[in-house]
């Protein structure tokens, strides 16, 4: 049986394959390409992407209804108070009320970012304007021109390790705006150990696009 994929036709100037969480695979070409000849000459990459998926779903099976939190998966339970309790790791939550959750991860994000895109900014020696924290839909997060900050809310989900890698790649692009040669020399002189963030990062993009309490949270 042959691969399935979807074929969208649009005018682009490059094709590219889009491979979503669920597996499905898009193939996007310009109406003068055969997309079959691109998904054979593809089809290695892609089945290795799907193997992945495969592997990360079953290695994660059955902590979909967990949250993700700073890497690991805490159960949330309904309690009269809102707390959070990282030795055991579950948090009590009032009538189920994800809003009181959204505030304090938020507010938990807040006070991280204050202090290391601080810090981060200093020793790569460039100033920022803003810092905004909000869901995103398909970044960690971002930089504007004019040196505004905007961060994904389900940082929160990664240790505070990738936090720091997401930190001090947004603040890179204050000192060379694109992916670059240059913008990665600058990333591994602060975060030597990059790709394997990078490779990470795809990892938990999984697991949150997986994650149900995550999704409920953007709903609220």
């Amino acid at each position: 049986m042959g691969l399935k994929y979807t074929t969208i036709i649009r005018n682009v100037k490059y094709p590219r394959i889009e491979i979503k969480p669920s597996g499905e695979v898009k193939v996007i070409v310009p109406p003068n390409q055969d997309p079959a000849e691109l998904v054979r000459l593809k089809s290695e990459w892609i089945n290795k992407k799907l193997r992945e998926i495969d592997e990360i779903r079953n290695q994660f099976k059955g902590l979909s209804d967990k949250l993700l939190l700073n890497g690991e998966f805490y159960e949330v339970i309904r309690g009269e108070e809102f707390s959070v309790n990282p030795k055991f790791k579950f948090i009590l939550l009032p009538e189920n009320d994800l809003k009181v959750l959204k505030g304090w991860l938020r507010n938990q994000l807040r006070k991280e970012l204050d202090f290391k895109v601080r810090l981060f900014a200093s020793i790569l020696d460039v100033k920022y304007r803003k810092i905004y924290i909000r869901f995103q839909k398909t970044k960690w997060a971002s930089c504007s021109k004019k040196g505004n900050l905007s961060f994904n809310l389900m940082l929160m989900a990664l240790p505070e390790s990738l936090r720091d890698y997401v930190i001090i790649h947004e603040l890179a692009h204050l000192r060379e705006s694109r992916h670059t040669g240059r913008f990665w020399e600058i990333v591994g002189t602060y975060y030597p150990d990059y790709k394997k963030a990078e490779i990470e990062l795809r990892k938990y993009w999984l697991l949150l696009e997986w994650n149900e309490v995550w999704k409920n949270l953007r709903k609220v």
